[in-house]
């Protein structure tokens, strides 16, 4: 693909997305919806100053950071399916769901998933990669847990029994540790990337 055809399809993807907003707004008075649409469009094109013109993957995460327009539309008073009052809710319910109630985390996922405030991505993220962490997190703290017990070199995740063995799977106590932090990291910065982008929204377009 030449540089001329890659600007054209960045472009495209600007216009496209313009194209969406528009018609997201069309229950919005018409002085106020060109309004938006003047202020998204400066946004975009001050966001593509510092980028390759030429490059469409960076338009289209350009594109992802100013939000999806159903959710923009909605800030500006468009009633939209699912109600967006709920969304604050919907990090910390994924964070402490599991936790403190299986019910919470449900919740969490009805917000996240039934809101425009988040991307497909974001949300498909937000889903997967927070559990995995938890279950890295249960098995790391396991396996501290054991080695602090007295266990040198090697800890036990799987064994019950309070004296060190070596049945079962074992784990050197920095990668156990390793285990710890990267579960934790992964429990919490899905979501704290919802608070943030929620945020960004709300800023942007008050």
């Amino acid at each position: 693909m030449t540089s001329r055809q890659s600007a054209g399809e960045a472009d495209k993807l600007v216009r496209r997305y313009l194209a969406q907003l528009d018609a997201a707004l069309r229950d919005v008075d018409a002085s106020r919806r060109e309004e938006i649409l003047a202020d998204v469009h400066e946004h975009i094109d001050e966001g593509r100053t510092g980028l390759d013109p030429d490059d469409t993957a960076s338009v289209r995460a350009l594109l992802d950071r100013v939000g999806d327009p159903v959710a923009i539309a909605a800030e500006a008073g468009v009633p939209v399916p699912g109600s967006r009052r709920w969304d604050a809710w919907a990090p910390w319910l994924i964070i402490f769901g599991p936790v403190a109630s299986g019910l919470g985390w449900i919740a969490g996922m009805l917000i996240l998933w039934t809101s425009p405030t988040w991307s497909r991505r974001d949300q498909v993220i937000a889903t997967i990669v927070p559990l995995a962490g938890l279950v890295a997190l249960f098995f790391g703290l396991v396996a501290v847990l054991r080695g602090a017990a007295g266990c040198p070199g090697h800890v036990s995740a799987l064994q019950g029994s309070a004296g060190c063995t070596t049945k079962g799977f074992t784990l050197p106590l920095a990668v156990a540790i390793l285990l710890v932090v990267v579960g934790l990291a992964a429990h919490l910065l899905p979501p704290i990337h919802l608070m943030r982008t929620r945020r960004q929204q709300r800023s942007t377009f008050a």
